[in-house]
């Protein structure tokens, strides 16, 4: 049996102290990167394997180390209003909170639209600081402008744009391909999504993906196209612009999926009567909702989940944009509710030809 490669051995090919090894094969900063990959190189040729044993209780003695004098990582965001207030994104922050004090960090929230704040001089702070882990979350805009090869980081959702961390976020694709699987098994046979713009393009489309995969399911005169339509604010003062009611008249979707608060706004001019006109489903819920059936995303889940990839970057000693982005998914569950019952037999009404 081959005899185990080992630290020493490694220290002794390439000249240098053992610990000097350690430190190279979890890529560690305090070495020249000349080091780390002549190191990392000698690894790879002589068959060097982590014990994963060892592995396992060097992360239990970092972790108890933590709990005595927890490091800070830091949740950076862009929003003007307490983060604890705003739907969605609140759980993202407790979840995220809960699992960085579970590992022995403490995360600390920090917005780029505080007052005073830019992009260089959170920078700085942080770099003062000696925070070098970072969540981005909540980032409505397309780019961050960091020294990243200062920081570990990883995203929450699919912005910013860039840089292209490694991201968790919900499956937008398997929430819409579970809505309308539930629509059908129903009794409904016209789905039609409703969406505004500026939802569809924060999660690069994936809504509007998973529902026209979906529709591949449904007869050609049942396909109702999507109904995407600019936000309110970016329409102020001019008053509704008709569109709803001419696409839901035209197609006469007998389920309408989406977010239920954009639903009701857009079609109160129809005067809709819910269930009773068209069934509803939010592929979007964030807790069990009285009235509407939809897909319930565990939004906590995404914010833990992101913290234990951080976490496991930081352990690697990983800096900058990696070389790859890797994405991860957290399911949604169908939560049935009065807005979607069985569809009455014979209660399909046709398209206006």
């Amino acid at each position: 049996m081959q005899r185990r490669v080992t630290l020493r051995d490694l220290a002794e090919r390439c000249n240098v102290h053992i610990s000097t090894v350690s430190l190279a094969l979890r890529n560690s900063p305090r070495l020249s990167h000349e080091t780390r990959t002549r190191v990392q190189a000698t690894a790879k040729e002589m068959g060097y394997a982590h014990d994963t044993m060892l592995d396992a209780l060097v992360a239990y003695r970092d972790s108890v180390r933590r709990q005595s004098n927890p490091p800070v990582l830091g949740y950076v965001t862009s929003w003007v209003d307490d983060v604890e207030q705003i739907p969605h994104h609140r759980l993202y922050w407790s979840g995220a909170k809960k699992r960085a004090s579970e590992l022995g960090f403490r995360l600390e929230y920090f917005s780029l639209r505080a007052p005073g704040m830019t992009d260089t001089r959170l920078a700085n702070i942080l770099v003062t600081r000696g925070i070098v882990g970072i969540v981005l979350s909540s980032i409505i805009r397309a780019e961050v402008r960091f020294d990243w090869d200062k920081f570990t980081a990883v995203r929450i959702e699919l912005h910013p744009y860039w840089p292209r961390f490694s991201t968790t976020a919900v499956d937008h694709v398997r929430a819409m391909i579970e809505a309308i699987h539930q629509a059908l098994s129903l009794g409904y046979r016209r789905p039609g999504l409703v969406l505004e713009e500026d939802w569809s393009e924060l999660a690069e489309d994936h809504w509007k993906m998973g529902f026209l995969w979906a529709q591949q399911r449904l007869e050609p005169g049942d396909r109702c196209p999507v109904y995407l339509y600019k936000p309110d604010w970016k329409r102020a003062g001019q008053g509704s612009d008709g569109q709803f009611e001419s696409w839901y008249m035209r197609y006469r979707p007998d389920v309408l999926i989406g977010p239920h608060g954009q639903i009701e706004a857009r079609s109160g001019t129809l005067g809709l009567n819910f269930p009773g006109d068209a069934a509803v489903i939010d592929p979007f819920l964030e807790t069990p909702h009285p009235f509407y059936a939809g897909i319930i995303h565990d939004f906590e889940e995404v914010g833990a989940r992101a913290i234990e990839n951080l976490a496991a970057a930081l352990t690697r000693n990983q800096r900058g944009v990696p070389p790859v982005m890797v994405r991860s998914y957290v399911d949604g569950s169908w939560q049935p509710g009065p807005s979607c019952p069985r569809a009455a037999p014979g209660a399909l009404r046709g398209p206006v030809q």
